[in-house]
């Protein structure tokens, strides 16, 4: 599309911009909710971009006759069928990326009100055989409101099962997105750049297991780079002014990803070395919000951190998503 034609597009949405105020109504919330998976603020969110962007997919109304009925029987209006439009053209290929490893299921809170008030209703719902753990927090006006963590399969399952007895109910989806750390106690694993089930990199003696950063050790040194690097970010996530330490890496790399984000993976060769920062993690609470920030696109691995002439066994957060080239 040239730059007229996308002037003439844009004309035609104004042109057939419907008089209503940007502010989204509770139904119109509560579809998007049901059609897209959004939480209450997501969809209100969602519903206010939409109705602003100039620039959108437009559905005509000879298209929109055609595809009505249909559309209305899955619960679409126009302005929510012309958002999954959008959605539809987002979803291409993009070959210029390679894969560094599977990401985790995702994880989702789920507030207990309604027909899933409590944990046992939750499971029964899910058909699960273990109950979800329950957790304590916040709801969008700040009220105290309990959640459980559930998984992606679980909150399909809760979602047709609610669709199978017919209730109208729209249950609170919040995505859990974490980054996790499985420190293992019997070995180095995970390091970044070693694959730690080679003879050379298993521990021959307790003495070794020390090397690295236990489980649970706090102070811990973690090795810092793009964003975590800024001392406003840091100021910001703990209240703390940080104090860093020039440092460096090996056995990594850095590569980007979304075209913008920095991303610290494996390059399982000694020889490779990333600039950055080291910092002092004092608290497990320190570290929740270190692994908050940076999402469950990160894991906490091992590592190596060299400071002036020191070399120190900390952790540090390596990306196991999809890169760019």
């Amino acid at each position: 599309m040239d730059f007229l034609d996308e002037l003439e597009s844009m004309a035609q949405v104004a042109v057939q911009q419907p008089f209503e105020s940007n502010e989204p109504g509770n139904d119109d919330i509560s579809r998007w909710q049901s059609l897209f998976g959004y939480t209450y603020s997501q969809a209100a969110q969602k519903i206010q971009e939409h109705r602003s962007d100039l620039s959108r997919v437009l559905v005509t109304e000879s298209h929109w006759e055609i595809v009505r009925a249909e559309k209305e029987a899955q619960g679409y209006n126009k302005e929510a069928y012309e958002h999954s439009c959008t959605l539809t053209t987002c979803i291409t290929p993009t070959p210029q990326k390679r894969s560094t490893r599977a990401t985790k299921p995702s994880i989702y809170l789920l507030k207990l009100e309604g027909p899933l008030s409590n944990v046992t209703q939750v499971k029964s719902a899910a058909g699960s055989l273990e109950t979800p753990p329950e957790l304590r927090g916040t709801d969008d006006s700040g009220e105290p409101t309990t959640f459980c963590k559930i998984n992606s399969e679980d909150k399909e399952k809760i979602l047709d099962y609610l669709s199978r007895q017919g209730s109208r109910f729209q249950p609170t989806f919040v995505r859990y997105s974490k980054a996790e750390k499985d420190l293992s106690v019997v070995s180095a694993y995970p390091s970044l750049g070693i694959d730690t089930t080679m003879p050379q990199h298993r521990p021959v003696s307790t003495e070794d297991l020390k090397l690295c950063p236990a489980p649970n050790q706090f102070p811990v040194w973690y090795f810092f780079y793009g964003t975590l690097a800024d001392p406003a970010v840091i100021k910001r996530l703990l209240g703390c002014e940080p104090s860093y330490r020039p440092a460096s890496l090996t056995r990594g790399a850095l590569k980007t990803w979304g075209g913008k984000y920095k991303a610290l993976v494996d390059a399982f060769d000694d020889r490779a070395e990333v600039q950055g920062h080291a910092f002092l993690v004092q608290s497990q609470e320190e570290e929740d919000s270190l692994q908050l920030y940076e999402t469950d696109k990160y894991d906490v691995v091992r590592c190596e951190i060299h400071m002036d002439d020191q070399r120190i066994r900390g952790l540090t957060f390596r990306f196991i998503g999809d890169v760019d080239l």
